[in-house]
C-alpha cells in the first residue's frame, strides 16, 4: 500500500509538465480559432532569435557538440510549457485559443479509479486539467499535442539518430512513457493517446528537418529542411524554407480521430456515454470516433512506410495509429 500511495503522489507531481488531456468533442470545431499565421511566426521569430544568440556566444562547427548545443538554446522556444516559449504563448492566452472546463467536458464523470490525475479532487480547479483547443491548418488538435512534438519528439530525434537506435525501439519506448507516466493508466490520466504517439514521432521529424543532415523517416520526399545551417562558423536561418508546422499537424494528432484507448474499463464506459449524451443534444454532428472515417484513412496512408529492418516488417502506422476505435488498453498485447 505504501509503495502504491507513493506511486501515486509521484505522477501527481508530474502532472502540470507531463500528463494532459484534451476534449475534441464537446465543442464544434469550427469554434476553434485558426492561429496558423501566429504559431509559425511564433517558430520562426523563435528561431532567428536562438541563432541571434548562439552567434553572439560563439562558434559553430560540424561537430556534435555544437549540435546540441542548438537544441538546447532551440529548447527555450520549441520545449513544454514551463520552458518554451511558444507554448507559453498559446497557454496564456496571448494568442486565440479555446478553453474547455474539464467539468463540461467527455472527462466530467472521470473518478480516481478511471485515472487519479483527471479524477482527483481539485483536478477541475488546475487551468492544465484539459489543454486548450487550437486550430493549425485544417486540423484542431489539444496544446499537449505541441508539448509532445518538440518535447517527446526531441528525446525520439536523439535516441534515433545521436544513440543510433533502430526505429521500432524508439516508437516502443514512446510507447511504454505513454502507458505510464503520460497518461495511460490509472495512476496517471487513464488516458491512452496514440494522438500523442503521432505527435512523438512528428516531433523527431521536426527535429530531424532542423539540420536535415538525413532524410526523413517517411522518406526524402518528405523533407522539409534544413531550417538553418552552418556557414563559415556562423549560424545562418535558411529563409528559403521557413518552419510550417502544418507540415508535422493532421488528422493523426487529433483524438476525435486517432482515437484514445482508457486504462479501465469504466473509464471506456464513461468516455462512451459521454459521447452518447452529447449526440442525444445534437443530431447534426458525429460523435464517434474516428469522426470522419475517410479522412483518417487518407491521412493514414502517409504513415504507411515500412520500417527498414524490422524483422516483422512492420510500418509507421502500426505504431502510431488506432484502427479499433475507442475501449480499453491492453497493456501486453497492444501492438
Amino acid at each position: 500500500m505504501k509503495k502504491i500511495f507513493a506511486a501515486v503522489l509521484l505522477l501527481a507531481s508530474w502532472t502540470p509538465a507531463q500528463a494532459a488531456e484534451a476534449d475534441h468533442f464537446t465543442l464544434d470545431e469550427g469554434r476553434v480559432a485558426d492561429i496558423t499565421a501566429e504559431v509559425n511566426t511564433l517558430a520562426n521569430e523563435g528561431l532567428a532569435q536562438a541563432i541571434e544568440d548562439l552567434n553572439a556566444g560563439g562558434t559553430c562547427d560540424d561537430a556534435r557538440e555544437s549540435e546540441e548545443r542548438l537544441y538546447e538554446r532551440l529548447t527555450c522556444v520549441f520545449s513544454n510549457h514551463k520552458k518554451g516559449r511558444l507554448v507559453q504563448v498559446i497557454i496564456n492566452g496571448e494568442v486565440p485559443r479555446t478553453v474547455i472546463p474539464l467539468k463540461e467536458s467527455v472527462y466530467s464523470e472521470w473518478s480516481i479509479w478511471n485515472g487519479f490525475l483527471l479524477g482527483r479532487k481539485g483536478a477541475a480547479k488546475s487551468p492544465l486539467a484539459l489543454f486548450p483547443l487550437i486550430k493549425i491548418g485544417d486540423t484542431t488538435v489539444g496544446v499537449d499535442k505541441l508539448e509532445h512534438l518538440f518535447g517527446m519528439g526531441l528525446r525520439y530525434f536523439k535516441k534515433r539518430y545521436f544513440e543510433e537506435r533502430p526505429l521500432v525501439s524508439v516508437l516502443k519506448g514512446g510507447i511504454f512513457k505513454e502507458k505510464t507516466f503520460l497518461g495511460g493508466n490509472i495512476l496517471a490520466t487513464g488516458v491512452f493517446s496514440y494522438a500523442d504517439l503521432a505527435a512523438n514521432f512528428n516531433g523527431m521529424r521536426f527535429w530531424n528537418h532542423m539540420l536535415q543532415k538525413r532524410d526523413d523517416a517517411l522518406g526524402a520526399r518528405h523533407n522539409a529542411g534544413p531550417y538553418l545551417f552552418c556557414r563559415e562558423g556562423k549560424w545562418v536561418k535558411n529563409e528559403e524554407r521557413p518552419i510550417d508546422l502544418r507540415t508535422y499537424v493532421d488528422a493523426t494528432m487529433q483524438e476525435s480521430m486517432n482515437c484514445s484507448k482508457f486504462a479501465t474499463a469504466g473509464g471506456a464506459r464513461k468516455f462512451r456515454d459521454a459521447l452518447a449524451a452529447l449526440q442525444t443534444k445534437d443530431s447534426n454532428r458525429v460523435f464517434s470516433c474516428p469522426e470522419n472515417p475517410g479522412l483518417m484513412d487518407e491521412t493514414a496512408k502517409k504513415y504507411e512506410v515500412e520500417i527498414a529492418g524490422d524483422s516483422r516488417g512492420t510500418k509507421v502506422d502500426h505504431w502510431i495509429i488506432n484502427r479499433e476505435g475507442n475501449g480499453q488498453v491492453s497493456y501486453f498485447n497492444e501492438f
